[in-house]
């Protein structure tokens, strides 16, 4: 029954992230974690690279999610081990078009005009883009 209860688990992470294989779901990090934290002034650590949306300490992508709505999140516990949830300090002050809300797991996420932004798990290199219109509704925010 266990195996069972885990084989179901793992067939439904598959098929919420459109991935074949382990490998592609958890990526090479397999801490399912990107805690970003903000600067000094708690405001949000961002910047743009390459035409791109960026966390501004390790210039990793940053993703939108379609299903989200403006200040909640919709990827949930297994959603978040392959597209991480760009973490806030529960004090972080909104700044221009970012700002932090409370998750329904009590955390706090940065977002842009109200859009919780995301990294990808399988993106391990400055620069990786490879979430980007996965299953159609991840996408990169450009930056022009």
């Amino acid at each position: 029954m266990k195996r069972m209860l885990i084989l179901s688990a793992l067939t439904g992470v598959l098929t919420l992230t459109g991935c074949s294989t382990l490998n592609n779901v958890t990526g090479k990090d397999g801490s399912g974690m990107h805690e970003v934290q903000a600067t000094n002034n708690n405001t949000a650590p961002i910047t743009s690279k390459n035409g791109m949306l960026v966390d501004a300490n390790n210039h990793m992508t940053l993703y939108t999610f379609d299903k989200d709505a403006m200040g909640k999140s919709e990827c949930g516990a297994a959603c978040l081990l392959v597209w991480p949830a760009f973490l806030a300090p529960d004090n972080a002050k909104a700044s221009g078009q970012f700002a932090a809300f409370q998750r329904e797991d009590g955390k706090y996420q940065w977002a842009m005009n109200g859009k919780p932004l995301y990294f990808y798990a399988n993106d391990t290199q400055v620069g990786d883009k490879d979430g980007d219109n996965k299953l159609g509704v991840w996408h990169i925010v450009e930056m022009k």
